[in-house]
């Protein structure tokens, strides 16, 4: 039979066959979730086929032998068997904690019918009603802590279903981190040696000893805003629903401490912090002293560097890109969990072998749409140049959407032109980057004081600075190669270049000569071979010695020429600068016969 037929008949046995049935977004592992409605009543339907993953630990096995077994084994996730989820859901249950009751189950098959927890995410109330954090997450504390007070057998058991509780053991920690090796360091291309990999291995070995500080408790392993409900009905810790609960073990009480504050799919005010982490200590009976901290930062460091390698295991394996638009956060979190002392030997590792993990992410953008567009009319009669559609979409859009490729989670936009309209569109837009807007509407400011103006906005930097009219076709990832190349101890300004030669919509001299080093000088002479192609990064301390009025970032980029911190990276592919009606209609059918010739492909 198909897995859908033993699905119809696991829910007519459950006497769930009639209801209505509706796909819940998955999480990052094989399992697939239905939430369904009968009458009044709701349910959510699991379905963890065997088969879809490598089997977990079998009782008694060593670690060579769990190495063999694979990655689940190794690590001691629940992997395809249910009868994890179903223990530590009644082991939680019975303890006055809000895990889902069973209501149905087939543990063979791999089906479970779970209670429905409804639709309050934390984030999701959070991005609601911002004001609510600070309550929400001291509940996911005082929850936590009284997880970390509970005891918990050493196999739990559940109907005719037994899982043994097992220690988050060193071989399973070093499993997790070796993740970043195999995927994240081989997506930036580098090649770590075995004997590399030896130092890597005794590195992280002497970190895990300050983990025996503490006694360990039960750790749910993946405990954070978009894994915990809001049930404000219910009383004390029962107001915190959890789920994803599986793949739990005996480990250090900060491991899901650093779950929750360190969470890699949204920033937690920097303010709650460090209370939180005193509340979690004083309702779970420890001391919040030097040893619990380090401890907190080594489990950290641990969990960050595995989520960096399995975000990019989940972009190229199980073709889920949208995650590597995280990583650039969790890339921030790793290096102020490694920013200590202990880790001296970590950073010295990485400065030799994988230097792109030390360089802070750039995580903002100014995208420059203040503009007239007056060279675009009559498109720019009743809207502003951002908003002129090309291959479908917004210039604005093109942009926006190539920066949270790249992991751009906070966008400032300037508007001036239709800014109404512009900001309205923009309001409407879903998912990554979060976009703030800066107010030009009473004065145009060009280019560069257009940015001066947004630097309350802007954070420390460094950031991406984009003008809108440029669109590209690419042979490798240019927005990447502008990260790949950034070095913030001698750059100020790092300048995306078009050859002229590769270029639509463009007709001057060209702007700049590229060195061997990557430094750039402008045109001296009748021609020079590159255009600077609407994208750049930029620290912004030079900024602040510039005024809030009309200026073009020419004054600028002047400044780090003369300091010779002014550098340019070529753009592998074809630029087309969308300025005018003509060049529009020519963007539009080179990105027509792109599309129809990818498609063709495709269908071969």
């Amino acid at each position: 039979m198909s897995r859908e037929t033993d699905k119809i008949e696991f829910l007519k046995t459950a006497g769930w066959g009639d209801a209505l049935r509706s796909v819940v977004p998955g999480d990052a592992s094989a399992r697939r979730y239905e939430r369904l409605t009968l009458g009044g009543q709701r349910a959510v339907l699991m379905d963890a086929p065997r088969g879809a993953e490598t089997p977990s630990e079998p009782e008694g096995a060593s670690i060579s032998e769990r190495a063999a077994l694979g990655y689940n084994a190794l690590a001691r996730l629940a992997g395809p068997e249910p009868a994890a989820f179903v223990c530590i859901a009644d082991a939680l249950t019975t303890r006055g904690f809000s895990a889902p009751k069973i209501l149905a189950r087939d543990l063979a098959a791999g089906f479970l019918l779970l209670e429905d927890l409804g639709d309050d995410l934390f984030a999701r109330v959070i991005k609601t009603d911002p004001s609510k954090e600070g309550e929400l997450y001291a509940a996911a504390v005082d929850t936590l802590a009284a997880i970390y007070r509970s005891s918990f057998s050493a196999a739990l058991t559940s109907k005719d279903a037994r899982w043994p509780l097992r220690e988050y053991d060193s071989a399973a920690m070093q499993a997790e981190v070796d993740l970043l090796l195999e995927w994240y360091a081989a997506d930036v291309g580098a090649k770590i040696s075995e004997t590399a990999k030896a130092d890597w291995t005794a590195i992280w070995a002497a970190l895990f000893e300050y983990l025996g500080a503490h006694p360990k408790g039960l750790a749910l392993r993946d405990f954070h805003a978009e894994n915990i409900f809001w049930l404000p009905e219910r009383e004390a810790t029962a107001r915190v629903g959890l789920i994803d609960f599986q793949d739990g073990l005996m480990a250090h009480p900060a491991y899901d401490l650093v779950s929750l504050l360190e969470d890699a799919r949204r920033d937690v005010s920097e303010d709650l912090c460090a209370p939180l982490i005193e509340r979690f200590c004083e309702k779970a009976g420890l001391k919040n002293d030097a040893a619990f901290q380090t401890a907190y930062a080594v489990m950290g460091a641990q969990r960050n560097a595995k989520i960096l390698g399995i975000f990019v295991r989940l972009a190229i394996r199980d073709g889920k890109p949208q995650y590597r638009r995280l990583i650039p956060r969790v890339q921030k979190l790793f290096l102020g969990d490694i920013s200590g002392a202990i880790f001296a030997d970590l950073r010295a590792w990485f400065a030799a072998q994988l230097p792109a993990v030390l360089k802070p992410p750039v995580t903002t953008a100014m995208v420059l749409a203040a503009g007239h567009g007056t060279r675009m009319r009559p498109l720019t009669n009743d809207r502003s140049k951002a908003m002129v559609v090309v291959g479908g979409k917004p210039l604005i859009d093109h942009m926006l959407d190539r920066l949270a490729e790249v992991g751009v989670t906070r966008a400032v936009v300037n508007v001036h032109a239709h800014a109404d309209h512009l900001e309205a569109h923009l309001k409407r837009r879903e998912g990554l980057p979060d976009i703030i807007i800066s107010d030009e509407r009473e004065k145009l400011l060009e280019t560069g004081g257009g940015v001066v103006k947004a630097l309350p906005l802007l954070g420390d930097g460094p950031v991406f600075i984009c003008n809108i009219d440029a669109i590209w076709q690419e042979n490798t990832g240019a927005l990447k190669s502008l990260l790949t190349a950034w070095q913030p101890h001698n750059m100020d300004d790092l300048l995306l270049l078009a050859p002229k030669a590769d270029t639509l919509g463009y007709h001057g001299l060209g702007d700049f000569y590229l060195g061997g080093e990557g430094h750039i000088s402008r045109r001296v002479g009748p021609s020079a071979p590159y255009v600077y192609a609407g994208v750049q990064i930029a620290t912004l301390a030079p900024l602040r010695e510039f005024k809030v009025e009309p200026f073009s970032r020419n004054k600028v980029w002047d400044v780090s020429l003369a300091a010779q911190r002014a550098y340019g990276v070529p753009l592998n592919g074809f630029w087309m600068h969308v300025g005018d009606p003509n060049a529009r209609e020519e963007a539009e059918a080179i990105i027509k016969e792109a599309g129809l010739k990818k498609a063709f492909s495709e269908k071969s």
